[in-house]
């Protein structure tokens, strides 16, 4: 028979292992088996523990308090564990204060025991967590995980590693904590449910500050009903309270709806203080709907601070000079510590702009957090997350935009056109070494491609967790840290003087839709109209491509042709009657943003004639033109399956003497991967596929399977320009923030100046006539977009929507 203390060791086990049901028996049994007054006493403290992790936390508070009275009978060690299950209990009721006088009191006493510190450090650096001071929270989950190491408990030490890698995290180094928890992932999965979910909540989180919100709420939802299929209450509400939270700016209702629901699981678990933090994502939602009190938020904000809630005490108070400005007080002061969160220091940014009378004012501050926002940013070297990110500062680009606009100053339109442009232009890039295990990873995808998974299977899944984990392992590399401030609006016209060029940047903001146009010598901002009638004429354009680039019977062929040409012809009169007279230079550089990303813009009549060239952001074209073009060596690729291919590169390789081609077995990746490393030019003919949900996986087909955005990180260097001659792979995902993402932005930003790509399906016919005709033109010395320019030219019979994105001269 087990002695009563050999069942209290099992009974601690099985809290461990969060199977609280039976550590009550087993600590109820050992309770019968003994009269012993400092054993029961040890039994009671942790059978209190038990009590409250199974729904009554005043109940094993009262049987704690009974322990200790009898606390001069005990060892210290012992009396060190009750005061540190006293202050777990008080954590889960969100009495922060309360469990930091505990946790501070017992470590001391738990010195002897290398566990008991370790467990009772992992517990506190959550406290530590909850309150804000990440600092000090980093502190603590590191020493515990040596101590638990040390004490040979591998699943405490795994949770330990994943709170440290979750405070790393919160501390602003997101790849990093990504990293770090993406080690911890498959532990956390192998010991249990809980963890598990534990382990997406978590994630979910990371994945919201990457801006990469749809995943990040997933993740908690997830985490939420796995929590509720267990009856696990409070944990439930907690991944509840997070994902209520995640739905304040984009979906207030929704946040409320869900906060309501998170405190009733809280009141359920026996944790109604922790209400409080339901009631401030409901309070912020009302402010965000234009409603709410900034009294009652205020208020709101002193019981968070009471209650030790640093962080959300102060997202309160922003949000409490917010409802200030809407009640139209007569002056908001807003104070925000270094060590708030990036969202909430963000949102402050935005609250005090909005509190200023002048735009210049409200500008300087918009500026400001844009800026803090781009420094950080710039620590990551991944396309993926640089672009995710941006959406963090979406409000505040938008305020600038309007703002500037609203002044009708031609520069300060510029300027704020730039903000909003892609951030990834301006951060300094670092090319990230070759990584073998990624290279690995990607030539396995491209064996499984080839074999066509159906869902379910193995492949399948080994497909998708191959995919996820090159995705996650770029996160990780290194950014430059540097961040180019924006090209001065006189350096520009400069260089369009330099060049005899216009730029031409259509936007949207306040419901209207404006162009703004820049010459060597002037500059105009024009009201175009509305931007719904902007979007309706752009929504059928694409289909309309796709079906004139398909090989159909002559006759329908006319009448689709026929049709996108008049679709094209409205869209073109809406956005250039009011400045044609005055566009006068060859040379046209397009800046787009927000809707009129990814239009074909070749098509328009009016730069029918123009040389065009299409920079993600005004100030990236002026600084790649800072060398001239030079094009010395050229590799030219032709994929399976596409009839026209080895004859489009064999014609165009006649132009380029010592051109290396690959055709048949040799367009395999390894082979193009060290053509693309040597070579000035490189052509690429093959099938392509843009993926919308996760663009840096687009592809182009080659011999051995897929070619994927993320094999340009492999690369030892990339070629000057590159011309894309396959369907799609010019297209775009628009991220919040207005990011682009696809095969041509991953290009760009590995180094290439410019690309020749296409934004929607082009026909065999088209392709196999410009494209051979563009290299006779680059052979002869003209930049690619002049190139292009005169290929297009002198078939105008076609139908061509290939455009030439970067510095095209």
């Amino acid at each position: 028979m087990l002695t009563a203390l050999e069942l209290h060791e099992r009974a601690r086990a099985a809290n461990t292992a969060w199977r609280f049901k039976q550590a009550r028996q087993l600590l109820l049994k050992a309770l019968r088996r003994t009269d012993d007054l400092t054993t029961r006493a040890i039994i009671e403290g942790t059978l209190g523990f038990v009590e409250a992790e199974l729904g009554d936390p005043q109940a094993g508070l009262s049987l704690l308090d009974q322990a200790l009275r009898r606390g001069e009978e005990l060892p210290p060690v012992e009396v060190g564990k009750m005061f540190a299950q006293r202050a777990l209990i008080h954590t889960r009721l969100g009495e922060m204060r309360q469990a930091l006088v505990d946790f501070t009191q017992a470590i001391p006493m738990l010195a002897e025991s290398v566990e008991e510190t370790g467990r009772a450090r992992m517990n506190r650096g959550n406290v530590h967590l909850a309150q804000g001071s990440i600092g000090a929270a980093l502190v603590d989950f590191e020493a515990a995980a040596v101590a638990l190491d040390e004490a040979g408990l591998e699943i405490l030490a795994t949770k330990t590693r994943h709170n440290l890698a979750y405070s790393v995290m919160m501390s602003g180094q997101l790849a990093r904590g990504l990293q770090l928890m993406d080690a911890e992932a498959g532990a956390m999965r192998a010991v249990s449910l809980q963890l598990a979910a534990i382990s997406d909540q978590d994630r979910g989180e990371a994945l919201l500050a990457a801006g990469m919100h749809d995943e990040g709420r997933r993740n908690l939802r997830q985490a939420a009903e796995l929590f509720g299929r267990m009856g696990w209450r409070r944990a439930q509400a907690e991944a509840e309270l997070a994902l209520a939270r995640a739905w304040v700016v984009d979906d207030p209702t929704t946040a409320a709806r869900l906060s309501k629901r998170a405190g009733r699981h809280f009141v359920q678990s026996g944790a109604p203080a922790r209400t409080l933090q339901c009631e401030a994502v409901e309070t912020a939602s009302i402010i965000e709907r234009g409603r709410g009190s900034a009294e009652k938020a205020s208020q709101l904000a002193v019981r968070l601070s009471r209650q030790g809630l640093r962080r959300d005490a102060t997202w309160m108070r922003v949000y409490a000079a917010q409802a200030a400005l809407a009640e139209r007080q007569a002056s908001v002061r807003l104070r925000v510590p270094r060590d708030a969160s990036l969202s909430t220091r963000l949102l402050a940014y935005e609250v005090r702009a909005r509190a200023q009378r002048r735009p210049g004012d409200a500008l300087r501050v918009l500026r400001a957090g844009l800026d803090e926002l781009h420094q950080w940013q710039s620590t990551f070297g991944s396309l993926d997350l640089q672009t995710a990110t941006v959406s963090h500062g979406e409000r505040l680009a938008e305020r600038g935009l309007a703002l500037a606009v609203g002044t009708e100053r031609p520069q300060l339109a510029y300027e704020w056109v730039e903000w909003l442009d892609a951030v990834s232009t301006r951060i300094v890039p670092l090319r990230p070494p070759a990584d073998p295990e990624a290279s690995a990873d990607l030539t396995e995808l491209r064996v499984l491609a080839q074999r066509r998974p159906e869902p379910g299977t193995p492949d399948a899944e080994r497909q998708a967790e191959l995919l996820d984990r090159v995705r996650r392992r770029a996160w990780t590399d290194r950014g430059s840290a540097t961040v180019q401030p924006i090209v001065p609006f006189d350096r520009l016209q400069a260089e369009l003087r330099a060049t005899d060029a216009t730029l031409l940047a259509p936007l949207a903001t306040g419901g209207w839709a404006w162009l703004l146009m820049v010459t060597a010598d002037a500059a105009e901002l024009v009201r175009i109209g509305p931007t719904d009638d902007i979007r309706t004429a752009l929504s059928g354009l694409p289909a309309d491509l796709d079906m004139a680039a398909a090989d159909l019977p002559p006759t329908l062929a006319r009448s689709v042709l026929a049709g996108l040409r008049e679709r094209v012809a409205g869209l073109d009169a809406a956005l250039f009657d009011p400045i044609r007279r005055q566009l006068s230079t060859y040379r046209v550089v397009i800046n787009p943003t927000g809707i009129f990303s990814g239009i074909a813009w070749t098509l328009m009549p009016t730069l029918a004639r123009h040389a065009v060239t299409i920079p993600r952001s005004a100030s990236e074209w002026v600084t790649k033109r800072a060398a001239p073009h030079e094009l010395a060596t050229a590799g030219l690729v032709a994929g399976p399956r596409l009839a026209r291919a080895e004859h489009e590169v064999t014609v165009a390789s006649a132009h380029w003497p010592g051109a290396v081609v690959l055709t048949g077995p040799s367009a395999a990746a390894a082979q193009v991967s060290e053509l693309a490393g040597r070579v000035d030019l490189l052509h690429l003919a093959a099938h392509g596929h843009h993926v919308v949900d996760n663009p840096l996986f687009s592809t182009l087909e080659l011999v051995d399977g897929p070619w994927f955005g993320y094999d340009l990180d492999q690369l030892p260097q990339v070629p000057e320009t590159v011309i894309l001659s396959a369907c799609e792979v010019g297209a775009t995902t628009i991220r919040r923030g207005d990011e682009l993402l696809g095969l041509t932005t991953a290009w760009l930003h590995a180094g290439a100046r410019c690309v020749i790509a296409s934004p929607a399906s082009v026909s065999d016919e088209v392709a196999a006539a410009i494209l051979p005709d563009m290299h006779a033109e680059l052979a002869r010395g003209r930049p690619p977009a002049d190139a292009l320019a005169a290929a297009t030219a002198k078939h105008p019979g076609l139908l061509s929507t290939f455009q030439c994105y970067g510095a095209g001269w």
